[in-house]
């Protein structure tokens, strides 16, 4: 079996944890349920906002909802084993370590772990360098209130670009691989964008199948549109 090399910084450690649940054979399963798993876990907490007691909650691990749900239903796959060293306890790590590290450096971690070791570049999802976005965003002249779109957004760099330039705009994002937009709404949670709208959608027929809606404060919404068979 061969064992491929993370080749740069960005996410390394990330990608130390997210391997201990990874084979070969499953690794895009095991990274799509991660993304699952972060989403809902975040849906569920905007969800559980409006609750009695929900630091109670949050301290008994006794969330509820259809989103703590499907978190756990996910979660459930990954949780034999010995407490800390299950494939669960892996993923949950990496989440932190994702958190903590683009917190720390401002940069797409996410897409560079989905470059480096997920896609390889396949069916050219090669995403933009920021050094470049961030160029373009500066040359932009970006005003208060404007929407800033991108029909295809792959993780979202563009859009964080723009927002670190001015963050009192409007962002919208689409794609048509689900991953993308997956990826595209974590980031603009993990960044903490004010106002963000990102759609699982095809631009160029109008489709859309999922939208994510991000709020500043770490709020996120979900919406379901169309016949999106990963609900």
């Amino acid at each position: 079996m061969r064992k491929w090399k993370y080749k740069i910084e960005n996410g390394k450690l990330v990608w130390k944890e997210l391997e201990k649940a990874i084979t070969y054979n499953s690794r895009n399963t095991i990274f799509n349920d991660w993304l699952d798993l972060i989403l809902n876990s975040l849906l569920a907490l905007t969800d559980n906002m409006s609750r009695e007691n929900l630091l109670n909650k949050l301290k008994e691990n006794k969330l509820d909802g259809k989103y703590n749900e499907r978190y756990l239903e996910i979660a459930k796959k990954y949780s034999n084993g010995e407490m800390g060293k299950r494939p669960i306890d892996y993923l949950c790590n990496a989440w932190d370590l994702l958190q903590q590290e683009t917190r720390e450096k401002q940069k797409d971690i996410l897409g560079d772990i989905y470059m480096q070791m997920i896609t390889f570049g396949e069916r050219g999802q090669v995403f933009t360098p920021e050094h470049i976005t961030d160029a373009m965003a500066n040359m932009g002249g970006i005003k208060d209130n404007e929407v800033i779109s991108d029909p295809c957004c792959g993780s979202g760099r563009f859009l964080l670009s723009a927002f670190k330039q001015n963050p009192n705009i409007k962002l919208h994002g689409m794609d048509i691989d689900d991953r993308c937009a997956k990826m595209a709404a974590i980031n603009m949670w993990l960044f903490d964008v004010k106002n963000a709208e990102i759609k699982h959608s095809n631009s160029l027929s109008g489709e859309v199948y999922k939208i994510w809606r991000i709020l500043k404060g770490g709020l996120i919404y979900e919406n379901i549109l169309g016949n999106d068979e990963k609900n």
